[in-house]
């Protein structure tokens, strides 16, 4: 018997990706791509730089109220914190009930002590040689530096820490109120504004 020639099977359809397959696709790359990006962003602020919303007055005119500036933590793994240089910083107790950091500047440094006479500041180095501070950073009005709570007008730095005061000294609690500060605390240095845009740049030393 003669059979007829099977018909020939038709060829399969193109394969024509479905839009919920393509959207769950997608849809997963958007994840990936943003924990990458925040695990990126976290590394960073961990362990690079930080951005800072300044909420105080206290280092005025240098940093405003609501400047935004960023807190460098690399350089200060191997480099001291110096004379001059404006830090941030977990506030010591009690002041640290609100957990907001402290930003201020650097006066004295481990085996330094620090006198206030007749609203100047002076600080004796670890040899002995007491020099008044020159502070071109403060406002043209400050005329007096207010004395700690405690009555305090001399500090001796212990070994980890270091003294710090607010430019805006009649607006400022820091170091006369709770003393030198542990370098454990501080988050790093503060050294760049990036907003306002007027006011961008690096910021400068004492």
């Amino acid at each position: 018997m003669i059979r007829p020639p099977a018909a020939p099977l038709p060829e399969p359809a193109p394969l024509v990706p479905g839009f919920p397959t393509d959207l769950r696709r997608w849809g997963v790359e958007v994840v990936q791509i943003l924990l990458l990006a925040g695990a990126i962003y976290l590394a960073m602020t961990a362990f690079l730089a930080e951005p800072f919303v300044v909420e105080m007055r206290s280092m005025e005119p240098t940093i405003a109220s609501n400047d935004r500036v960023l807190i460098d933590k690399l350089t200060p793994r191997w480099d001291a914190y110096g004379h001059g240089e404006v830090v941030v910083f977990d506030a010591p107790p009690p002041f640290d009930r609100d957990a907001v950091p402290y930003i201020k500047r650097v006066i004295a440094l481990p085996g330094e002590r620090v006198q206030l006479e007749n609203g100047r500041v002076y600080v004796t180095d670890v040899e002995g040689l007491t020099r008044r501070l020159d502070e071109p950073y403060l406002a043209a009005d400050v005329r007096t530096l207010p004395q700690g709570r405690s009555g305090a007008i001399e500090w001796t730095v212990g070994e980890g820490e270091i003294f710090v005061l607010g430019d805006n000294r009649s607006a400022s609690v820091d170091s006369r109120t709770f003393g030198p500060v542990e370098t454990t605390r501080i988050l790093g240095r503060a050294w760049f504004r990036y907003l306002p845009l007027e006011r961008i740049g690096i910021i400068a030393d004492g």
